[in-house]
């Protein structure tokens, strides 16, 4: 049974042995220390009564008596108290009592000031037995003590210490002076027909015949079936209940099954993040063991290509024999290898990473700019690649979410695929404050355009930004059609490609020619959209001229009458002073333009710097234009011509007329006549000049056509330290999307003023943005402004290497490859940051695999 009761306030160390209490809220204590109390609950004091006698006795029961017999149920006043003690009855008189009720004994450890709940045997409370084991894991109570003796058979006889260790079950009770068995108390029913069995129940005290006694006991069934119930109960202890077994068990075969799955998880990654195909021609789904009959009856053929995926999972069993063990052990209909499991961790994988990609976002800057572009895969099909900018970790961050095939590409439905795609990852299209696409006019359109319904589905004003990258390509690309000098040497420069590259036996031939140089390089092949491809080709033609002119050569010997015209066609356009002239001039002015090419390409692009770096760059095109430039250009091309020995004729032609004035007629000039000192040049020194100029007079004008400033670049550059509209109120206020609450107003311009001399010794908008940060909440609406300036895109370069990656995934072999699978495969791939994590811990993946749905093998509690 269960005894609760509220320890006394006055708190003594010995123990209660029995307690009872009146009507009177007065309870009646007999302790182990012999003394017998009194206390109150009214007034919380605990009184001493008695002591008794005899030390070495203490009592044991307690009876309160009435000086009348209780013949009716009315209550008579309480005369005497009846104690019993260890070894008899004492009887004290109370007439101040009246008759209460008697509770059952009850043993405390310790006397605390706290409630206390206490276990004890059922038994043991009928009979009022305290002393010895109240549960198995105490064991038995066997003290060794002075042990009273009694007059049995004439004799003075005592238990003895000796019977311990003869019988390892006994245990003594000094408060009956008796013997008792542990394993019969604690491990026979109460239902077992032995109830009344005196060493279960009452204790045997005749030690005259103790020793016949205790050896009927000790090979009585009872006590046997008792002892096998203890053996049990420690056995179980050790080493489990059947239970317990079975759930060790159950973790055991878990953490296996686990096992086995994060290493068929990483192989499945392994071969997403590489851009290999997964699957085989014809792949066979079983993993043979070589100890099983039954799979030997199976015919395979060891020299069949299973695909990368069951290749490399036989790889790592040959590699880790723990690792085939296990996979062997798994039932055939759960080997988890299949092409549908395959797909699964796949989704699985894309579906954590894209999680994880949000929650940056989420708990970033929660603002974001779309990135969004479209290109034919291998099948045809238009595939949209969807990126995304946002601000994690106080750094820029430009992120992959996916490719989605379309089925119609007018506006209105790219841009309600964009929501879908954005909603079924839980991206609030509200968050979106930027976007960026190429120039095409149906994602530029300001009326029916996709960026004119992304900004009415967000409901805020959402900034379109035309990809930098192109207008920097579309610069050189309207160059080229208005200066005529650029677009022939272009055109030639083409046809030298296609000239070579149609054939093997010329494709050798040009690399043969550079036996001379270091490294034989390849002919770039000039890319209409790839700004960096242009400058790597005119490069490659101003350091390998002579060799191409060698080449060409060798091909207008040739037996093959339209090769040989072909080639002398070529050599007579391209071997000129002119277009070597042209060569030159292209490669000074693109290897200026090369680094914004390079940075406008890059993920943690700041719009700010990009218009620094853009403003730079005009300005050093500006600076080339100069006749010094000019001639020092001007020589260098005829130092080329003259180290190739003859290839190619330079010009000479008279030096322009000197006209002296008529009225200098008759006078003999002896001083300078103001005359300009380039009146000395050839004609033909002239003719290149002015094409020259030409050509950097258009590239500037298109560079400042193409990067005009508008109100977002101006509060783009108010956000820049090093700017002069540094935190310009008037300016920064301009920014679309910002609040107009007048309240934010008005703590913005306070603090722009504040942060004009606290922010002005960060280099760029990044470090004043971390500087704005660090300063808590001082500048909320400031640090406002600058998220939303560091997430408006510069480029869609993201999304355009992400077709890269997807010609690489989707090749012609590959090319039945569902969408949704080109997704998952080229997410993996180009977000390998996300996808190493995964690879080095996949419990996310295998938890989320094994909660979308019942698996037949378990992989969690």
């Amino acid at each position: 049974m269960r005894f609760k009761s509220t320890i006394l306030k006055d708190s003594m160390d010995q123990s209660v042995v029995c307690i009872g209490w009146t009507g009177n809220d007065e309870i009646i204590i007999g302790r182990s220390d012999s003394t017998l109390s009194k206390w109150s609950q009214a007034t919380k004091e605990n009184i001493k009564l008695c002591d008794f006698s005899d030390e070495l006795s203490y009592p044991i029961d307690l009876h309160m008596l009435s000086s009348t017999q209780r013949l009716t149920n009315k209550t008579a006043g309480i005369e005497q108290i009846l104690i019993t003690s260890s070894n008899g009855h004492e009887t004290f008189s109370r007439p101040s009592f009246k008759i209460g009720r008697i509770d059952e004994s009850v043993t405390f450890k310790k006397i605390r000031k706290s409630s206390t709940t206490i276990s004890v045997n059922n038994r043991d409370i009928q009979n009022n037995i305290f002393d010895i084991s109240q549960n198995v894991e105490n064991g038995p109570n066997q003290p060794n003590i002075t042990f009273p003796r009694r007059n049995i058979g004439g004799k003075q006889r005592a238990f003895n210490v000796l019977w311990y260790s003869k019988y390892e079950w006994l245990e003594y009770s000094k408060m009956r002076d008796s013997i008792f068995c542990f394993y019969c108390r604690h491990f026979t029913s109460d239902n077992s027909g032995y109830r009344d069995e005196v060493l279960i129940v009452n204790g045997y005290s005749d030690w005259k015949h103790i020793g016949n006694m205790l050896e009927k006991h000790n090979s009585s069934n009872i006590h046997k079936l008792s002892l096998e119930k203890y053996k049990s109960w420690i056995s179980a202890k050790k080493t489990g209940s059947v239970a317990t077994k079975l759930n060790t068990q159950l973790k055991e075969d878990i953490l296996k099954n686990r096992e086995i799955m994060k290493s068929l998880i990483r192989c499945v990654l392994y071969c997403g993040r590489q851009d290999i195909g997964l699957r085989g021609h014809r792949e066979t789904n079983n993993y043979i063991d070589d100890n099983d009959d039954d799979n030997l009856k199976t015919h395979i053929d060891p020299f069949q290509n299973n695909g990368n995926f069951i290749e490399l999972v036989k790889l790592l069993g040959l590699e880790n024999d723990d690792f085939k063990t296990k996979l062997n052990t798994l039932p055939k209909n759960a080997k988890y290898t299949s092409k549908t499991i395959q797909n699964e961790i796949l989704n699985v994988s894309c579906k954590v990473i894209l999680k994880s990609i949000v929650k940056e976002i989420q708990n970033g800057s929660n603002f974001y700019s779309i990135i969004v572009d479209e290109a034919k895969d291998e099948s045809n099909i238009e595939q949209m690649s969807i990126c995304v900018r946002y601000i994690s970790d106080n750094r820029i961050n430009e992120r992959f979410l996916g490719f989605l095939e379309l089925k119609e590409l007018h506006a209105k439905a790219l841009a309600d695929s964009i929501q879908l795609f954005l909603y079924s990852i839980n991206l609030d299209i509200k968050n979106c404050i930027g976007q960026s696409y190429d120039g095409a006019s149906v994602m530029s359109g300001t009326i029916n355009g996709v960026q004119q319904y992304i900004r009415e589905m967000s409901k805020n004003p959402c900034p379109y930004v035309h990809c930098y990258a192109h207008r920097l390509n579309l610069v050189l690309v309207d160059a080229s059609k208005h200066v005529s000098a650029i677009h022939n040497t272009i055109g030639i420069l083409e046809a030298i490609y296609s000239f070579q590259s149609c054939s093997s036996l010329r494709n050798s031939l040009f690399l043969e020619s550079q036996e001379d140089s270091d490294k034989k390089l390849k002919i770039p092949q000039h890319c209409e959209i790839r700004w960096v491809s242009k400058y790597k080709g005119i490069h490659f033609f101003k350091i390998r001229f002579k060799s191409v002119i060698k080449a060409l050569k060798e091909c207008t010997l040739s037996k093959k009458l339209k090769e040989a015209a072909e080639a002398r066609g070529l050599l007579n356009q391209f071997a000129t002073f002119d277009n070597l002239l042209t060569i030159f001039c292209l490669d000074e002015l693109l290897l200026c333009i090369n680094s914004l090419s390079v940075y406008l390409q890059t993920k943690s692009t700041d719009l700010s710097k990009c218009i620094t770096l853009i403003e730079c760059t005009k300005d050093q095109i500006k600076s080339m234009r100069t006749e010094n430039k000019f001639h020092d250009l001007y020589e260098k091309v005829i130092k080329s011509v003259e180290e190739i020995s003859g290839e190619i004729s330079i010009p000479v032609t008279e030096k322009r007329k000197k006209n002296v004035s008529s009225k200098l007629t008759d006078y003999f000039v002896t001083s300078s006549i103001g005359q300009n000192q380039m009146d000395n040049i050839s004609e033909h020194e002239i003719k290149m000049r002015s094409q020259y100029f030409e050509i950097i007079d258009n590239i500037v004008m298109e560079m400042n056509r193409r990067f005009k400033q508008t109100e977002l670049i101006e509060a783009v550059e108010a956000c820049n330290p090093s700017s002069k509209m540094f935190l310009d109120f008037d300016t920064l206020i301009k920014l679309p999307g910002i609040s107009k609450d007048n309240q934010f107003i008005e703590k913005l311009r306070a603090q722009c003023d504040l942060g004009k001399k606290m922010f002005a010794a960060d280099s760029n908008s990044i470090e004043a943005y971390l500087s704005i940060k660090s300063m808590g909440a001082s500048f909320l609406q400031l640090e406002e402004v600058y998220r939303r300036i560091l997430v408006i895109p510069i480029s869609s370069a993201t999304a355009e290497r992400s077709f890269s990656t997807m010609r690489r995934i989707k090749t012609y072999n590959r090319s039945t490859m569902t969408g949704k699978r080109l997704h998952n495969l080229a997410l993996l791939s180009i977000e390998r940051e996300k996808s190493e994590e995964l690879i080095q811990n996949p419990d996310e993946i295998l938890n989320e695999f094994a909660s979308n749905k019942l698996r037949r093998l378990n992989f969690s509690m």
